[in-house]
């Protein structure tokens, strides 16, 4: 049984989540779009003669790009586009991790430099804030509810 204060707990509680959904949103996009630049940066300073590797840094800037262009501007595909970043994000952090070890096709990451600092916080972050903005999406629920 609702007391009358619990329901303005009950509706900031609300409010808060429709603000945060949004900016999860948003935050997870920016991170996307770091990810993206800190590949171009990386391909154009050191991996553009790099076989294999070079190419999926150009392919990995290309794909966030256009997630993030078509979850920014459609609406009904955004949860969609969210849930491609966390796959182009986990997937690229990974790669990054098995560079470290057995390598990835031919190539051994040695060291611990700047840009691969970078690339693991926007990775990490998109992956985060995303599945976050995803888990919470209230029109999620409502999709559900009408069916």
């Amino acid at each position: 049984m609702a007391t009358s204060s619990s329901l303005p707990r009950l509706r900031s509680r609300a409010v808060a989540m429709d603000a945060a959904v949004p900016a999860a949103y948003a935050l997870g996009a920016l991170l996307l779009l770091g990810e993206g630049a800190v590949h171009v940066q990386q391909y154009v300073s050191e991996f553009n003669d790099v076989r294999w590797i070079g190419p999926l840094f150009l392919a990995n800037a290309v794909a966030v790009v256009v997630v993030t262009i078509a979850g920014m501007t459609l609406p009904r595909i955004r949860r969609l586009a969210a849930l491609a970043g966390v796959v182009i994000s986990a997937v690229a952090l990974g790669s990054l991790i098995v560079s470290y070890g057995t390598g990835l096709f031919g190539w051994q990451e040695v060291g611990f430099r700047t840009p691969v600092a970078l690339a693991m916080v926007t990775e990490a972050g998109a992956v985060i804030l995303l599945a976050i903005a995803i888990t919470l999406d209230p029109g999620a629920v409502r999709t559900k509810e009408r069916a």
